[in-house]
């Protein structure tokens, strides 16, 4: 005969391994019977559904979704939970219900480099049934919809045969010292009906302005500058039509006369045009021995038209002072409505002087894409993705620091860079720390330097040079840009070379300076070592760090001729630039703490 019974323990469990209950009846024989028993229930897999997702690269907010599992076996229609797992590119939670969370890593470097919501990547995540049934969950990440955002801006044209196209403001009185900057942008298709190309003009003048007498005129021609009476000077910044320039332009007459003009400098995009201040070229001194009384953004001639093109200008500001902190008058023109006219002749509410013609307000497209991150640089500091160096001080015996040396001094040239410093740059105890960037000689001695730049928790100093009050305004936790050069070609063991540094575009001094060096000898030739460095060896900084970017050394004044750069884009992130953890780093074996990190 044959019994019914329960199956033992041992056996109930594998039974349920095998997607039973544990308490199937079966039949088992007798002493001597033969078994007629159904054998061990099968496994059904789990089916799945619901397995995509999307979500654009700049969102920074949890993607949800919800995966639905079906499995006809009981109790097996749920997932096996994950919490924070790491993925290609965020991290991902899963709860037995299939409710999951994604969250998307905005800085890794595929993410941030997507071009546009037709570049995807997939970011393919394996989940699991509780019987062990996989699939994978695929998370399309797109690039950000772009978006065609406008700013206002003066448009200038020249139409008339008799007369240029004119932006002209007239202050009550002259200034004798002071600033201009502006942003410009001239078309690429400025010629004339016979093809012949114009230009246009940025000039500054006194109680004149008479083309000859102007303090200084910068002309912007088809594809290079050129100041206007000073063909002693060449500008080598290059010129690219139809994008917008940054221009600044200083002048100084607390020492004009009847005999000797003002002093002038030009900053084109954070590049000084010269090494130090030059004299006005004006024809006749005594019309700008005062300083400047006019500002004209010029477009044309009077003898020609220009049927196609145009000569916009935007964020217009006059100090009147050399450091820009006295503004004595500025215009974005985002307060006019677009098509207004700033011709006094044809606009009676118009601040500007009467001989401005053919102007008006107009809007023009500026590309950004949508989301947190608008108004901030596509590429380079500052833009996510954008690979930097980065410092760190966690030993009490020594600083973080990137230090290179070139294979030999360079009697003369230019350091440019960019730096980021964190805020909280403070000690365990609450002590502000610095950062540097240094130019050394043969001795990277502290007191050797040829000029070190302190970056301090609120300002900014030059090591050893006392006098020298540096009035450029520094911001923590925010990219900014120097620029240094040296000039050794009449230093020797008694002289020291001459030094300038300019901090976001604007010059510390208004001419060269000597190197404080304590050792003449050991900076004679020029430049061999190049410094960033972050805290010092007594104490670690737990929570700041210090990224410097775009380094980018030249052999002469003007930056024409490259030496070294590096941008850090051709490494991994988080490789060491020491060469005592990374044999193959260009750097100095000096430099400790620093890696390549990302935005």
């Amino acid at each position: 005969m044959k019994m019914k019974i329960l199956t033992a323990s041992i056996l109930a469990a594998t039974l349920v391994g095998c997607g039973g209950d544990g308490d199937d009846v079966f039949d088992v024989p007798d002493n001597g019977g033969s078994s007629s028993s159904a054998g061990p229930v099968e496994n059904t897999p789990a089916t799945f559904s619901s397995l995509t997702g999307e979500i654009s690269k700049i969102t920074e907010d949890p993607l949800l979704g919800l995966v639905t599992v079906t499995d006809p076996d009981e109790g097996e229609a749920a997932v096996t939970p994950l919490t924070d797992e790491s993925t290609a590119y965020g991290t991902f939670s899963i709860e037995e219900s299939g409710s999951w969370e994604y969250v998307l890593d905005t800085q890794n470097s595929t993410v941030a480099g997507l071009a546009g919501p037709d570049d995807v990547v997939v970011d393919s995540i394996e989940i699991e049934s509780v019987d062990g049934t996989t699939a994978n969950l695929e998370i399309t990440i797109t690039g950000a919809e772009e978006e065609v955002e406008t700013s206002q801006v003066a448009r200038i044209t020249d139409t008339m045969f008799d007369d240029a196209g004119e932006l002209r403001y007239k202050f009550g009185e002259a200034m004798e010292s002071g600033k201009l900057t502006a942003s410009f942008m001239k078309d690429a298709d400025a010629v004339d009906e016979e093809g012949s190309a114009k230009d246009a003009y940025i000039g500054l003048y006194g109680s004149s302005t008479s083309t000859s007498q102007a303090l200084v005129d910068l002309r912007i021609q088809s594809d290079q500058f050129v100041i206007r009476d000073k063909d002693d000077i060449e500008v080598a910044i290059p010129f690219t039509p139809g994008v917008w320039t940054d221009v600044e332009m200083t002048w100084d007459a607390s020492e004009a006369s009847a005999e000797q003009t003002p002093l002038v400098t030009i900053t084109i995009n954070g590049v000084s045009v010269t090494t130090e201040p030059f004299s006005s070229a004006s024809s006749i001194p005594t019309t700008v021995m005062d300083g400047v009384e006019v500002v004209i953004f010029k477009f044309g001639d009077d003898s020609a038209v220009i049927p196609e093109a145009a000569y916009h200008v935007d964020n217009v500001k006059v100090y009147s002072d050399l450091e820009g902190t006295d503004l004595a008058f500025e215009d974005d023109f985002e307060g006019y409505a677009p098509g207004t006219k700033l011709d006094p002749d044809e606009n009676a509410d118009s601040i500007y002087h009467g001989n401005s013609a053919e102007v008006e307000v107009a809007s023009v497209a500026v590309s950004g894409t949508t989301g947190p991150d608008d108004g901030g640089p596509e590429s380079g500091p500052g833009a996510a993705g954008n690979k930097v160096a980065r410092m760190t001080d966690s030993m009490i015996d020594d600083a973080p620091e990137l230090r290179y040396k070139l294979e030999s001094p360079l009697g003369q040239g230019k350091v440019t860079a960019y730096f980021n410093k964190d805020d909280n740059a403070v000690t365990e105890d609450g002590s502000a720390k610095d950062a540097y960037i240094g130019l050394y000689g043969g001795s990277t001695s502290t007191s050797d330097a040829i000029v070190d730049l302190r970056i301090q928790a609120d300002q900014y100093a030059l090591r050893d040079q006392g006098d020298i009050d540096v009035g450029v305004e520094y911001e923590p936790g925010v990219w900014n840009q120097v620029e240094m050069t040296w000039d050794a070609s009449s230093a020797d063991d008694t002289v020291t070379p001459t030094v300038t540094v300019t901090i976001n575009g604007q010059p510390v001094t208004v001419e060269p300076f000597v190197s404080a060096s304590s050792s003449p000898a050991d900076v004679m030739d020029g430049v061999q070592y190049v410094i960033f460095k972050l805290g010092d060896n007594s104490s670690v900084l737990p929570a700041a760090q210090y990224r410097v970017d775009e380094i980018k050394v030249y052999s002469d004044l003007e930056g024409t001729t490259l030496e070294y750069e590096d941008d850090f884009e051709s490494y991994d992130v988080g490789i060491s630039l020491d060469p005592d953890e990374n044999e193959g780093s260009v750097y100095h074996s000096n430099s400790a703490e620093v890696v390549v990190d990302v935005e």
